[in-house]
């Protein structure tokens, strides 16, 4: 394995992929095609990021892109460094259910929400991908640790007639585990306690019979089509110069999140797409999904636990009594779970509980290329996003519920946060649709494009639906099936 700034990268460039993006889903795609003996190129926007970062502070250098008003404070990332959003998730990992493939029994859409595989399909790369980054509660590895607001919140959900369950989280435990040394959500783990495709040695090659050359700093502007349906290279900027480049390629398989993957094919035109490669049936962008979501706070008086900062994961319960249930609007609710704030002292005196579920996938919600450019010549990307009367309901009746929670536990006051997850956030999903009809859909279930013989997509994009629960554990499930489709398919060719 080799992870190197693109500047100072003097190796050869004969490669059997290009993947762009290190993110999960890149990740682990490279980990399973070195697996079988390939030889993968990486290429990542972002830096290597230093122990104890927060995303916040990371993020401030990357462009914003524009929202359907004109204003340019939308989030079109997840994260941008090598190993992308898992560097500062909170290492929830949740298998999506029955409900979460198959969501058209519950809600509406004017596009094809239902997922072109089953859970089946899914399993046996969700063991791996729990053995590999020691998933609490799965295999031989034991629950995590409640934390000591956790037991205040399960006695308050207890009284709600509602159950408590701990959190499956990809964060070693125990004496070479977490040391609880700070509010662990959006921040870099300096310990390596909490899962990432380079702590749990995804991009690392040894042992594999191919390899794995992960180039940062380096960013993909279009993708060269001079033969209609197959794909020649890839056209990158170097932002640390200005210096382009161009890197021939046999596959690209793009793993950059659902919004820049969806953009690189929309600035990808050629005299075959004149609207972007992939997009003859206007359907790249479309069906936008950052899930509903929201935050509510509750207040206390003085109390023992809560009088101190906290220090510890993210979250370490959650609810799924309203996972589907017949009380909540449309029939398919979600999550409430424990969520404290990212800063220890901010937690002081305070519980807050997230509630979230997956949206319906309309084609009205897109990405699509501004007008505007930045620097480099690169259109910006602009979000047309809103959600319907029915998302409204569903995430409405999971607040009155986590409210309801927090009088339960004392709360003395409660504020409900501005809902956000319209600019953006770290769940995205849906633009580049999978399914067995190109008028229907951008990829098939194995993740190649319609109408392309060499030319792939295999990250959040192709989820047809966000699904009820943090998505990490199956945009990279996904991948790896989608990856191993791919050498099987060259293998019986």
């Amino acid at each position: 394995m080799k992870i190197c700034h693109i500047s100072s990268y003097s190796g050869q460039w004969d490669f059997d992929a290009v993947v762009v993006g290190s993110g999960p889903s890149g990740s682990v795609v490279a980990n399973t095609l070195a697996s079988k003996g390939k030889n993968v190129l990486v290429l990542e926007y972002g830096p290597l990021v230093s122990p104890g970062t927060l995303h916040s502070e990371h993020q401030k250098k990357f462009p914003k892109a524009f929202s359907h008003l004109n204003e340019n404070n939308c989030d079109p990332w997840t994260a941008c460094c090598v190993g992308g959003g898992m560097e500062f998730y909170d290492a929830i990992t949740f298998r999506y259910r029955e409900s979460d493939l198959k969501p058209s029994k519950y809600i509406s859409s004017d596009m094809d929400m239902d997922w072109p595989i089953s859970l089946t399909q899914l399993n046996p790369h969700y063991d791996w991908i729990e053995k590999k980054l020691n998933v609490s509660g799965t295999g031989s590895n034991p629950e995590f640790y409640k934390s000591s607001r956790a037991y205040l919140i399960s006695e308050a959900m207890k009284n709600c007639d509602l159950r408590a369950k701990q959190m499956p989280l990809a964060i070693k435990s125990g004496q070479d585990g977490c040391n609880y040394c700070s509010a662990c959500d959006e921040r870099s783990c300096p310990t390596g306690a909490k899962a990432s495709v380079i702590s749990r040695s995804i991009l690392n090659d040894k042992g594999l019979s191919g390899s794995i050359t992960v180039l940062y700093g380096i960013f993909a502007e279009n993708i060269e089509e001079n033969i209609e349906g197959l794909i020649d290279s890839v056209n990158c900027i170097i932002p640390f110069s200005g210096r382009k480049i161009s890197i021939t390629t046999q596959k690209i398989i793009l793993c950059c999140n659902a919004i820049q993957s969806a953009a690189l094919l929309l600035r990808s035109k050629s005299s075959f797409s004149p609207d972007g490669i992939g997009n003859k049936n206007d359907l790249v962008g479309r069906g936008l999904m950052f899930k509903i979501s929201g935050y509510s706070v509750g207040y206390f008086e003085k109390n023992v636990i809560l009088d101190t900062p906290y220090f510890g994961p993210h979250a370490t319960i959650f609810n799924d009594d309203f996972y589907v249930n017949s009380s909540i609007p449309s029939g398919l609710g979600g999550l409430i779970y424990e969520a404290n704030f990212s800063t220890a002292a901010d937690n002081i005196g305070k519980i807050r509980l997230h509630y979230i579920a997956g949206e319906e996938s309309w084609s009205k919600n897109r990405i699509m290329l501004d007008s505007k450019f930045d620097g480099f010549g690169i259109p910006y990307i602009k979000f047309l996003y809103e959600n319907s009367k029915m998302d409204m309901k569903r995430i409405e009746f999971l607040a009155d519920i986590s409210e309801k929670i927090l009088l339960k536990a004392g709360a003395v006051r409660i504020e409900r946060e501005p809902f956000t997850h319209a600019k953006g956030s770290s769940h995205l999903h849906g633009t580049l649709r999978a399914g067995v009809d190109p008028k229907k859909s951008v990829v098939d279930s194995g993740g190649k494009v319609h109408g392309y013989k060499n030319l792939y997509v295999m990250d959040g994009g192709v989820m047809n639906f966000s699904g009820n629960s943090n998505p990490t554990h199956t945009i990279m499930a996904n991948a790896r099936r989608m990856a191993f489709d791919l050498v099987d398919k060259e293998v019986s060719i």
